[in-house]
């Protein structure tokens, strides 16, 4: 039975919050030597094609994404570890980086975590359903999606429940893969903000340059 998630989730999202403004206003001047404003970005991957389902039963791809930066996470809906705590702070995201910005989380429990099931659990997070898809699909797809995104996740034994990586990884308008950042450090977070907003006025340079071309 899944259990009620509604009063905890507003109280985890309003705390996570609060935490998050900080977060957020400490990363404005990019600091740190491997993020400085002076350093490009290391390419570190390409995110490899999927085809998953999302919240709203409509299929997602890799593609769908194309054109526009966005952040990365591997969840599961009745994970009661750092799940619900990386999901209040994606919704955080999701309230303070450009728009430009998606969102992403793929299910590692995908057979329990339908589409009716990712909707309700969306909803609780307040999850902008246009800019922030929750994703389900095959098992094994989404394990070696997460492999491929060079994230740990290992499936569920008779003895273990699902391990998985505690890392949001930021990837860009082409699909590469920029970075990946520990969601339970806050200077991490701070440089993913730093750096999501890069990519987007990286892009819109880009995009200036070649209208003038």
């Amino acid at each position: 039975m899944r259990r009620a998630q509604t009063f905890p989730a507003t109280i985890l999202y309003c705390g996570v919050a609060l935490a998050m403004a900080g977060v957020i206003a400490a990363g404005r001047w990019c600091h740190g030597s491997v993020h400085a404003a002076d350093k490009e970005l290391p390419v570190l991957g390409t995110v490899p094609a999927f085809q998953f389902h999302d919240q709203d039963d409509q299929l997602v791809s890799h593609a769908t994404f194309r054109g526009s930066p966005w952040v990365a996470d591997f969840i599961f809906t009745r994970c009661s570890g750092q799940c619900p705590i990386m999901t209040a702070k994606m919704a955080a995201m999701q309230n303070s980086l450009p728009p430009q910005v998606k969102c992403v989380s793929f299910s590692l429990d995908p057979e329990y975590d339908t589409p009716a099931v990712l909707k309700a659990y969306a909803r609780e997070f307040s999850a902008d359903g246009l800019r922030w898809k929750f994703l389900t699909g095959d098992s094994d797809a989404m394990l070696a999606q997460a492999r491929g995104m060079l994230l740990t996740a290992i499936p569920a034994t008779a003895d273990q429940p699902i391990i998985h990586d505690g890392r949001f990884v930021l990837i860009d308008a082409r699909g590469r893969i920029r970075g990946a950042y520990y969601s339970n450090e806050p200077q991490a977070l701070a440089d993913l903000s730093c750096d999501a907003k890069r990519l987007v006025a990286e892009e819109e340079g880009g995009s200036r340059l070649d209208g003038l071309q």
